[in-house]
């Protein structure tokens, strides 16, 4: 290494602070470093003049901090921690109003979201499963096709011989989303695109690379958590790409300048979970200006078992064939019958495989309302099940002026929630 490089490595080096207390014992100052900013380590902070009359005994103390009992402060600092502690009550930004896309609160109160389906009677439960039958044969069976897309923007990602399947599997769903907008005609000059739920950014990178060369075209990403290692931050026109930090249910999108500079507005989300969807549905349609400027969506769907009563948009279908605020509760329990495999723990699994007992531990385990439905039946009413909640959708957007419906963009095999919701606001047929 060079006389130069050895300098630069040495400069680099953070310079350790310690405690300013001399001890008088041993006639030198404490060799404890202090954290940053600090003169003083934890052991001698009260030695400092303005703290001095504080006893060592309540020096010490901690006490749950009043804004977010879950962390403790000193007592002492508890005035300071007041003014800087993350949990203090924050001036929101005038895009926040908060309930906006929620819905209607009519549950009076009532949920039976605790019941566990290995505790609901026989019959009821066998009521439930005929209504559901009933309902997608009468109208969700036959009515989704297959829109398996790609864009040429992922194709050398995807020929990538060091990727493994879990990173495969989520940029081969990236290109078939950004294909089905190509496809839809809604990758559009001018337009803000709204990634929903965007996580750490994967589908707006690519899709911000595949519009890099349209005019005025923006990607904004709305995410309620805070995540390391974002995929946009590698965007190189800074100017394109907005991330804000928000709640789908609070979000008021024509307080988003983006927003209002664009003349078309066009929303994707990979894999919202549950009630995020709904929001999200009702967030495109709250606001004049809003309606007017989306253009379409396309939206990957999952969770179903996260779905709510008071969020969801298509309870006047539900309601209109029979299902109630209850049988609704147990319904998106049922969701977890499609894609759960044998919904044993992986404790049991593990025993199973130890013991190489199966039938026997099977014979015990089956004993519930639930074991009585052979596995296959189970999966397919918790497929009947999904796909109905997302019909009640559609039929929630018609009302609303789209045109919409339900398509296969990925095979099973890449993932077993392969259904994705879309919709224009023209009359072009989807």
């Amino acid at each position: 290494m060079s006389e130069v490089k050895k300098n630069e490595f040495k400069s680099e080096k953070v310079v350790e602070t310690t405690c300013k207390h001399f001890v008088q014992r041993r006639k030198r100052f404490c060799r404890m470093t202090v954290a940053r900013g600090q003169e003083y380590c934890g052991e001698h902070m009260n030695t400092i003049p303005e703290l001095s009359h504080i006893s060592e005994e309540n020096f010490k103390k901690r006490v749950p901090c009043p804004l977010d009992p879950k962390h403790t402060v000193y007592l002492w600092n508890l005035k300071k921690h007041l003014n800087i502690c993350n949990a203090r009550v924050k001036e929101m930004p005038s895009y926040i109003q908060t309930g906006r896309n929620l819905g209607e609160d009519d549950t009076n109160g009532s949920s039976s979201r605790c019941i566990k389906l290995s505790e609901i009677d026989e019959h009821l439960m066998n009521e439930i499963i005929d209504k559901i039958n009933k309902i997608y044969e009468e109208h969700v069976d036959g009515t989704i096709e297959e829109m398996i897309c790609s864009h040429p923007v992922l194709n050398d990602e995807l020929s990538k011989e060091s990727y493994g399947s879990k990173t495969l599997k989520h940029l081969t769903q990236t290109s078939s989303i950004l294909g089905c907008l190509k496809q839809l005609d809604l990758l559009l000059p001018k337009t803000c695109f709204i990634e929903f739920g965007a996580g750490k950014g994967q589908v707006s990178f690519w899709l911000a690379e595949a519009m890099k060369d349209t005019e005025q075209s923006t990607v904004l990403l709305v995410d309620k958590a805070s995540l390391r290692h974002k995929k946009d931050n590698k965007i190189e026109d800074r100017n394109s790409v907005q991330r804000i930090r928000a709640d789908i249910s609070d979000l008021d999108l024509e307080k988003l300048e983006a927003v209002q500079l664009a003349e078309n507005i066009v929303a994707v989300g990979k894999h919202l979970c549950g009630g995020a969807t709904d929001v999200t549905l009702r967030c495109l349609i709250n606001g004049n200006q809003i309606r007017k400027s989306v253009k379409g969506f396309v939206i990957a769907l999952c969770c179903h078992h996260r779905c709510t009563w008071r969020a969801f948009v298509g309870k006047k279908f539900l309601v209109d064939n029979g299902i109630t605020q209850q049988e609704f509760d147990v319904l998106t329990k049922m969701v977890g019958w499609a894609v759960c495999g044998t919904g044993m723990s992986r404790q049991l699994r593990k025993e199973i495989e130890m013991r190489n007992e199966q039938k026997e531990t099977t014979t015990n385990v089956e004993t519930t309302v639930t074991a009585k439905i052979p596995r296959e039946e189970r999966e397919k009413i918790g497929m009947k099940c999904k796909r109905i909640l997302d019909y009640a959708r559609i039929q929630f957007l018609h009302e609303n002026g789209f045109t919409t419906s339900l398509k296969y963009y990925v095979t099973s095999d890449v993932t077993l929630e392969n259904v994705c919701l879309i919709g224009i606001t023209s009359n072009n047929k989807i």
